[in-house]
């Protein structure tokens, strides 16, 4: 066997050896085009050996890295303070102008030790210092500022964050390091403003923290806000794009056609022969408010579109390649399809174990039958806003199937209620399970009273499918308007394509095609065998992106031998 088999195979040992270890939380990679692939590639693979190199003690990070966060010069800070000052010591000049005497004086005490007051005497002896020909001793000041902010000082956090900002702010940073200094630079500012002036006593009595928790903490801190800002921000545009279109298509805006969306083009003008059912029939009490009247009146008295029923075997073939274990469910499911013409299901439940992949069913199988759909979580939920809000009220909206039926423009969408018997029981503001009774009945649903809308709606072909991991917390009229279906866990004989097809899914989700996804080989197989022995499908995908991440840094690593 080669040296290069021998590496491959050691590096898949180790990775079959800890299959808990690393990225869990790791945040997903972006789906859109990077714009610049290549680039970003080269820093990568620069990178990981960098930091190899940084933990073996052979490479002394930069500034740059370590606002970054590569680790310390030996994965200890009081190694690379020494190691730093004994390769900067030769560089400054013996003679003493410019106070470099003290300079070096304070670098030969560092050599040795690296205590809080050690570290701060050299700071400001290098913003004292003279001119400098072979260090910047603005740069070298900051390095020791950064050193001080991870052993706890009080001060200097404000001037890590400013430098961070301000090389993100740079237009020659690369995009990605540029998210990577905002990241930090939000994180330590986050980390900064904890602090508070403390009289000797009281800080004397604070517990000792280890040294590198605070450049870890500033991390998470600024992950965790860019994270609530974006979403956010998404939220916002989000309703602005939407008060836009209202605002455009409304019915008195003389002239103005339907909205350019292909969900919504045809709906209310179907073909003679095409399947379709009239939902909203009148508005009303429309004196109280005309603007629920202007949201539904290019629905009103209009046929909207039914999902036809398509090729049963392709659907069956393709949602059993995806997921083989629950082949006997996906065959029943099906079979309910074969007298009719349109796509017409009783409610289901799903019950299975935590990563069994009920979820990813329910919407792959809404998928596979052309229904638009939405995942509607109901841990948590506390009160019955799924059934929709009187108009009296402020917060007025119509319930979860109307508001889909008025965006989709269709009349049998998907909605799939994950994880329902999470939901709270209180009835303080109503229940949603309460709610719900009565739209999954049949006979009631084709009548169904809209407390938004204030006439009956015919919710009759809205296609239900629910999620649970028990069944005893759910009242017995709600279970027993569901087909109930016990969704098993794959085994290890489900492996090789369950793991092909995460493969593939991953692939895509870091904005790469599907035919990078190289198959899996007998080694990477065997890892996976000895670290997975079947249940979750979520652990499965987590052992799986380490697999990649290993197969990546061991490409890298080979490129470089």
């Amino acid at each position: 066997m080669s040296d290069d088999k021998k590496e491959k195979k050691s590096a898949l040992s180790d990775f079959a050896g800890r299959p808990g270890s690393g990225g869990d939380d790791d945040p997903p990679s972006p789906v859109w085009p990077d714009p610049d692939p290549e680039g970003r590639e080269r820093r990568e693979r620069r990178w990981f050996r960098r930091e190899k190199a940084a933990k073996e003690r052979r490479h002394l990070p930069d500034l740059a890295e370590l606002l970054l966060g590569m680790p310390f010069f030996g994965n200890d800070i009081s190694a690379d303070v020494q190691t730093w000052a004994e390769r900067v010591y030769p560089l400054i000049p013996e003679d003493d102008r410019g106070n470099h005497q003290a300079l070096r004086e304070h670098l030969i005490i560092l050599t040795v030790s690296a205590s809080l007051d050690d570290l701060k005497e050299a700071s400001e002896a290098f913003r004292r210092a003279g001119k400098l020909k072979r260090i910047d001793k603005a740069e070298a000041a900051m390095r020791l500022d950064y050193y001080l902010a991870c052993v706890g000082d009080r001060h200097t956090p404000w001037r890590i964050a400013g430098e961070a900002i301000s090389r993100a702010h740079d237009r020659k940073t690369p995009q990605d390091q540029a998210l990577d200094y905002a990241v930090a630079a939000v994180g330590w500012l986050l980390h900064a403003g904890r602090y508070e002036p403390l009289s000797a006593d009281r800080l004397a009595r604070q517990p000792s923290r280890p040294r590198s928790s605070f450049r870890n903490d500033a991390s998470d801190l600024g992950f965790d806000l860019l994270e609530r800002i974006l979403q956010e921000r998404e939220r916002r545009l989000y309703r602005r794009v939407e008060a836009h279109f209202k605002w455009l298509y409304e019915p008195e805006r003389v002239g103005m056609s339907s909205p350019p969306d292909a969900s919504e083009a045809g709906a209310g003008d179907l073909k003679p022969g095409d399947p379709g059912v009239v939902v909203f029939r009148t508005v009303g009490n429309t004196e109280t408010s005309q603007r629920v009247g202007r949201e539904f009146a290019r629905l009103l008295n209009k046929r909207l579109r039914l999902a036809r029923r398509p090729d049963l075997a392709a659907v069956s073939k393709a949602l059993a390649d995806e997921f083989p274990h629950a082949v006997e469910i996906i065959s029943a499911i099906l079979s309910e399809l074969v007298p009719l013409d349109i796509v017409r299901l009783r409610p289901i439940l799903l019950v299975g174990e935590p990563g069994a992949g009920k979820t990813r069913f329910a919407e792959r199988l809404c998928d596979a039958l052309s229904l638009p759909h939405e995942t509607y979580s109901c841990g948590g939920v506390g009160d019955a806003a799924i059934g929709g809000t009187a108009r009296r009220w402020m917060s007025a909206e119509p319930s979860l199937p109307v508001s889909l039926i008025r965006r989709f423009r269709h009349a049998s969408p998907g909605i799939v209620l994950d994880e329902i018997e999470k939901v709270g029981t209180g009835r303080h503001n109503g229940n949603a399970l309460d709610a719900l009774l009565p739209m999954l009945e049949p006979l009631s649903a084709a009548h169904w009273h809209d407390p938004y809308i204030q006439a009956p709606v015919d919710l009759s072909h809205v296609v239900w499918i629910a999620t649970a991991n028990e069944l005893r917390s759910l009242p017995p009229p709600l279970r027993d308007r569901f087909r109930v279906f016990r969704f098993p866990e794959p085994g290890p004989e489900h492996l090789i394509p369950l793991a092909d097809r995460l493969m593939k899914d991953i692939i895509v989700e870091r904005g790469l095609d599907r035919r990078w996804a190289i198959p899996l080989d007998g080694e990477e197989l065997t890892a996976l065998q000895a670290a997975w022995s079947g249940g979750s499908v979520r652990v499965l995908r987590r052992l799986v992106e380490r697999l990649l991440t290993a197969r990546d840094r061991w490409r890298a690593e080979e490129e470089v031998q």
